[in-house]
């Protein structure tokens, strides 16, 4: 794969950080990961409570964007403030990839759709969308997280809604833009590990769909800012002005 050349920007919440996780970019992620966490533990802090802190904030965040990095993503978006006390366990992982066919966009994406059909968490929904006045695909799981054997009673299962969204580069032919959302929740009918017996509730699926609502509006941001010959609209210049930059 040759490196990452395709440009855009992409509106994300307030309390959001975009984590570039490419290796040329270290020197970026561990100045972006300071900021982060100097606004979630500010110097009005005591220094011997929240220095421990800061030390493990930064330890995890680095090792969960750069463990991304190394399989092959260009940026991880994390909530990094917490909304009325509640920060959603979600996450976006943004990468490139290179198609080497000669297929066109449109019968790539009709074949991902295709594969996407017998799994899909919405059957009435066909997948195709318009991002950027371009086609792209969106598909959209949900998968039952089964913990491994050496740690079974211990960690609890969980639900992960995967939407991803399958984004020709409409300027880079071959070229392929891939957001990754991924929201975590527990499941209604899992028993607790410690007691065998089954929750009351788990997590209410409204809070997933908000979620999963969240992050298709935040699709509809999504604008290409190195088309050739092609001048920024002021909607693009204004999403400059308050979006985040890949």
């Amino acid at each position: 794969m040759t490196a990452p050349i395709s440009s855009f920007l992409m509106v994300v919440p307030p309390g959001w950080a975009r984590l570039p996780a490419r290796e040329d970019d270290r020197q970026a992620l561990a100045a972006t990961v300071r900021e982060v966490v100097a606004r979630a533990l500010p110097d009005t802090l005591p220094r011997d409570r929240a220095e421990p802190l800061r030390q493990e904030m930064q330890k995890r965040l680095l090792s969960t964007v750069v463990e991304a990095g190394d399989t092959g993503a260009t940026a991880v978006y994390l909530p990094v403030q917490p909304v009325d006390g509640f920060t959603p366990p979600v996450s976006i992982i943004e990468s490139e990839v290179d198609d080497e066919s000669d297929q066109a966009p449109e019968q790539v994406i009709a074949e991902l759709l295709a594969d996407a059909l017998p799994d899909r968490h919405d059957r009435q929904d066909p997948g195709l969308r318009e991002v950027d006045g371009g086609i792209a695909a969106r598909t959209e799981t949900q998968l039952r997280r089964a913990v491994p054997d050496e740690v079974a009673g211990e960690l609890p299962v969980v639900d992960d809604r995967q939407v991803v969204y399958t984004i020709p580069v409409p300027h880079r032919p071959g070229r392929w833009v891939v957001m990754s959302f991924s929201a975590i929740s527990a499941p209604r009918d899992e028993p607790a590990p410690s007691t065998g017996q089954r929750p009351d509730v788990g997590t209410d699926e409204r809070i997933t769909d908000a979620l999963v609502m969240l992050f298709d509006a935040m699709m509809t941001t999504f604008r290409w800012t190195d088309v050739p010959d092609v001048e920024p609209t002021p909607l693009e210049l204004r999403l400059a002005e308050i979006g985040g930059t890949a």
